[in-house]
């Protein structure tokens, strides 16, 4: 099931912000403050994917270990699902006939980890997709809502925090820094801004997603940009890792 807009993207961006405001800039601290709010989920679990890895980076108790340790064995699930289709799996009840036969060794393997609804959202930049967040709960029930409106925040927050390791210094995404720490990667940042059509913000958080899902240094892949071996508008139907 996919997810719809629940609120406008002006919003959207207003909530990231104040996430990262009041949470970061370490993705753990941000996971532990969603789970504890006022939204109604019981668990997270976060993974760092690429089409070859999945990594666990982050859970909040065992029954979210769980789930993560399921899907990375099995290989399937909402995590995998949402990471392959680049849209959010929104599950109310694993229990239902539906997601038992849809994963017929995830579902009933998580519901009795204490798993009964389920709900992966994407951390996407673009065409690139970076990781997953899964949500759980212990009962079944959809999320919509404000509750699916903050997730969705929480995801891009995640996202954006996951991605400013990688910068030097640690900047958060918006400091005045962000887009001079190096010549070669602003550089970069504009020619894929140009090729994309898309502000200088959007530009350099897709040069940092498709050097993080590369495993590649952001130097590297920006100097691949300024040099013309790389094209944005060329790759963005393509996964990094392929």
């Amino acid at each position: 099931m996919t997810a719809v807009s629940v609120v406008s993207e002006a919003e959207h961006l207003a909530r990231v912000a104040r996430l990262i405001a009041d949470h970061g800039p370490d993705v753990a601290i941000l996971c532990d403050a969603f789970v504890a709010g006022p939204t109604d989920v019981h668990g997270a679990g976060l993974a760092v994917m690429t089409p070859l890895v999945q990594q666990v980076r982050y859970i909040s108790d065992q029954v979210s270990a769980q789930v993560e340790e399921l899907q990375v064995m099995l290989g399937e699930g909402p995590c995998v699902e949402a990471f392959t289709r680049r849209q959010p799996v929104l599950v109310s009840d694993l229990d239902d006939p539906h997601w038992l036969r849809h994963w017929p060794m995830f579902a009933p393997a998580a519901v009795g980890a204490g798993a009964r609804a389920v709900f992966a959202l994407p951390m996407q930049v673009g065409a690139i997709c970076v990781g997953v967040v899964d949500l759980y709960r212990s009962g079944p029930g959809a999320l919509g809502g404000d509750d699916l409106a903050e997730a969705l925040a929480f995801a891009d927050a995640a996202t954006e925090l996951l991605l400013a390791e990688h910068l030097p210094g640690g900047e958060l995404p918006g400091s005045s820094r962000t887009f001079s720490h190096r010549a070669v990667v602003h550089q970069a940042t504009g020619m894929v801004s140009a090729q994309l059509g898309v502000p200088v913000a959007d530009a350099f958080l897709r040069l940092r997603a498709y050097a993080f899902a590369a495993e590649r240094a952001l130097d590297e892949v920006a100097g691949e940009v300024v040099g013309r071996r790389l094209r944005f508008d060329q790759t963005e139907d393509t996964d990094a890792g392929d």
